[in-house]
């Protein structure tokens, strides 16, 4: 059996007994809080498509959130338990003798927030798992971890269990896009959630292998962050990218029918509402757009005298100018016929996708580096969407080739790490994170007020599907 028929089968069986989906959502939520055990599964996509099932099984949301509520509390206190009986023994078992340092974050927030760590811990990735465990090995009092272990829990379930019920829920009513726009937008929060989770994990990986294996903080290695493997990952990743954007290109001929049939099918599901939304992510992703929210943020730069952020802002501006036009007069590709008025330009690689990942990517880099796991558990998925969004919506108002976006993208992500390599080799800005949000914040005001909401109606009606 094919993983299609696979996962039909099982969604028509869970919709049959709604019982095993409420099972599925408490024992999600449980393991997730767990010591150790939650750090390794992908909880947001797993609930959010049992929240999703949950609607169409006519499963009441009163249900959900218990079944919910009462997983991510069990599992809290599963953690509680275990550090309150081990106390500081729990240091010299597997695998905390082995990786010291996941209890050590966790116990210095504890130390630092007290009873809130339990619920703002809920919310920061590489934390959850571990601060009901520190909380147990300081022995907070059980009535007042209990107290703020439902708070958290309280607080945590509309944030994880609304988003996919709310999707589920509206697939039914005809006044909404359809069922296949819904699910469009479905798959591609999760994606949003996959990579949002699997960054940070990789990175763990990452550094923990490389305690075994440690490199030299030096050459072209050198992190000023402190981290010589983070270097080389970024290299490496700039190489496996720029790999795979030359395959995509020598391929193009190979998948011209594959071409089609993806971007018809994308193109197909068109829908006014929806149309807004893509709209408005590819204006911001836009050439015009992109360049005010850029001169915002390096303008602000400039004036802190920050020269090597100025310096790096600007070979963004120039790659996203230069070299996707390059590449199209090189490839000579034509646009689909699509639309009423496609825009006049050619259309491998796009530029879109390359500049939706070099700039929005560039962001996340300048955030990352004050390592501050709050603000990135916001801004990372917000980041991301920002990137995929942008890459779908051009297949999907007919303007570009699946293939185009893929290289584009492909291409963008190979700049970035190398301008993530090169960011890491000079000192960082002396900037608080606060100041950097709001100026961040702004630009994007400024680029939705420029670019974005002016030209929506005209480009609505040049983009309109050729009789």
């Amino acid at each position: 059996m094919d993983f299609g028929a696979w996962y039909l089968e099982l969604r028509g069986w869970l919709i049959h007994h709604p019982d095993a989906i409420l099972a599925g959502v408490f024992l999600i939520a449980l393991i997730e809080a767990v010591a150790v055990i939650g750090v390794v599964i992908p909880a947001v996509p797993l609930l959010f498509v049992l929240c999703v099932l949950a609607a169409h099984a006519d499963v009441s949301l009163t249900s959900l959130f218990v079944a919910g509520i009462t997983g991510a509390m069990l599992g809290d206190w599963i953690s509680y338990a275990l550090g309150r009986g081990f106390k500081m023994r729990v240091h010299t078992v597997w695998p905390f003798s082995r990786y010291p340092d996941w209890l050590a974050r966790s116990e210095a927030f504890v130390e630092s927030h007290g009873g809130k760590s339990i619920i703002l811990g809920r919310f920061i990735g590489p934390l959850r798992a571990f601060v009901p465990m520190a909380a147990g090995i300081f022995r907070m009092k059980p009535v007042y971890f209990l107290w703020m272990n439902f708070l958290s829990a309280l607080v945590w379930a509309p944030f994880h269990l609304l988003p996919g019920y709310s999707l589920g829920a509206a697939a039914a009513h005809d006044w909404l896009p359809g069922r296949a726009q819904l699910l469009l937008i479905a798959a591609i929060l999760i994606a949003v959630a996959v990579l949002t989770w699997l960054l940070p994990a990789l990175e763990t990986w990452r550094r923990r292998h490389a305690e075994r294996q440690p490199l030299e903080n030096t050459g072209r290695f050198l992190s000023l962050g402190g981290f010589p493997e983070d270097q080389r990952a970024a290299l490496r990743l700039a190489a496996a990218a720029l790999s795979g954007f030359a395959l995509v290109a020598i391929a193009r001929p190979w998948l011209h029918d594959a071409d089609m049939v993806l971007t018809h099918w994308l193109f197909g599901l068109r829908q006014q509402s929806l149309d807004l939304l893509m709209l408005g992510f590819s204006l911001a992703g836009d050439r015009q757009g992109l360049l005010t929210f850029g001169a915002v943020l390096v303008g602000w730069l400039a004036l802190r005298r920050e020269w090597h952020a100025v310096a790096m802002g600007l070979l963004v501006a120039a790659l996203g100018l230069l070299l996707p036009d390059l590449l199209k007069l090189a490839f000579a590709a034509q646009r689909p016929e699509l639309v009423v008025s496609p825009p006049e330009t050619l259309s491998f690689p796009s530029g879109h996708a390359f500049n939706a990942v070099l700039v929005w990517g560039f962001v996340m880099v300048l955030l990352e580096r004050y390592r501050n796991a709050s603000v990135m558990a916001v801004m990372r998925p917000v980041l991301i969407g920002m990137m995929l969004f942008t890459v779908v919506s051009r297949p999907y108002l007919g303007l570009h080739w699946v293939s185009d976006v893929v290289a584009g993208a492909l291409l963008g992500l190979a700049c970035l790490a190398a301008l993530r390599w090169a960011w890491y080799q000079r000192p960082a800005p002396a900037i608080s994170v606060v100041e950097l949000l709001v100026v961040l914040g702004l630009a994007l005001l400024v680029n939705l007020d420029m670019a974005v909401l002016p030209h929506l109606e005209l480009n609505l009606q040049s983009y309109q599907p050729l009789p």
